[in-house]
C-alpha cells in the first residue's frame, strides 16, 4: 500500500507576532513585510519539498505564506485548520491580558476551559483532528505523494501531540515561522491508530523547526508561569 508525506509549514511572521499578541482564528492579519522577507530567505537557503496540492488555513496570512512557498501549486481551503479561537483574548498581549481573573483561569486549564467567546484545547484539538482526516482521506483517494499543510503554530502542535510519533519535546513543536515538520502516513497505521509519523524539520536542511521570534517566546513563556500560578 502507498505511503504519503504531508509537510506542515506554519505562516510567515505578522505583526500580531511581533506585538507578542494572541492571533487566532478571528485575527485575520496579513504578512509583516518583514514576514515575507524572512520567507524568500529561507525558501532561497533551504529546501521546501514539490508537492501536488497545497492544504490552506483560511486565513490571510497562510493564504500569502503558500503563494510564496508554493506559487503554482494547487490550493486547497480547509476551515478546520484555522488556528484556535481565542475568544475575547484574540489580539490581546499578556499585558491586556495579566489581571484578567478569566484569563489566568483559562491558562491554568485550558483543556477544557474556554476563553469567552472561544475554544478549549479539547475542542480545538477536534476540530484539528477532523481536518486532518479530510485532508488525508482526499490525499488517499487521490494518491498524493507529497502535500503541504500551510496552517498555525497551534494546530501543529495540536497534530504533533496527539496524533504523531515519536512524541516531541514540548519545546520542539513551538514552531517558527515559515517552518515545520514532514510527517511519512502509512495509510494502515492511521486507519488502526490514527498516527502519523514525524519524519523531519520542514524546510529541508534547516537544523531546526523552533525557531521562535523573540515577542512570541516571551509571552509564551510568561502565559506558562502564570498557568503554574508564578508571577510573570
Amino acid at each position: 500500500m502507498k505511503n504519503y508525506r504531508l509537510h506542515f509549514i506554519r505562516h510567515g511572521l505578522t505583526g500580531a507576532n511581533r506585538q507578542g499578541a494572541y492571533a487566532g482564528r478571528r485575527t485575520d492579519v496579513e504578512l509583516a513585510p518583514e514576514g515575507i522577507r524572512e520567507l524568500l530567505q529561507l525558501k532561497e537557503r533551504y529546501q521546501y519539498p514539490q508537492v501536488d496540492v497545497v492544504f490552506c488555513s483560511p486565513l490571510t496570512r497562510c493564504i500569502q505564506t503558500a503563494g510564496v512557498l508554493y506559487p503554482q501549486a494547487e490550493l486547497q481551503v480547509v476551515p478546520a485548520m484555522a488556528e484556535m479561537d481565542f475568544g475575547e483574548f484574540d489580539g490581546l498581549t499578556l499585558e491586556d491580558l495579566g489581571d484578567r481573573e478569566d484569563y489566568r483561569r483559562w491558562l491554568q486549564n485550558s483543556l477544557t476551559e474556554a476563553p469567552p467567546g472561544g475554544e478549549s484545547m479539547e475542542e480545538f484539538g477536534h476540530r484539528v483532528a477532523v481536518g486532518l482526516s479530510s485532508i488525508l482521506a482526499y490525499v488517499m483517494k487521490e494518491q498524493v505523494q507529497d502535500a503541504a499543510i500551510v496552517t498555525h503554530g497551534g494546530v501543529i502542535r495540536a497534530v504533533l501531540s496527539a496524533m504523531a510519533l515519536p512524541r516531541l519535546d514540548p519545546g520542539q513543536m513551538m514552531v517558527g515561522n515559515g517552518r515545520g515538520y514532514t510527517c511519512f502516513v502509512t495509510p494502515q497505521l492511521w486507519m488502526r491508530d490514527r498516527v502519523i509519523e514525524v519524519a523531519g524539520v520542514m524546510p529541508h536542511g534547516a537544523a531546526s523547526a523552533a525557531v521562535l521570534n523573540p515577542e512570541l517566546a516571551a509571552l509564551l513563556e510568561k502565559a506558562d508561569q502564570m498557568a503554574r500560578g508564578e508571577k510573570a
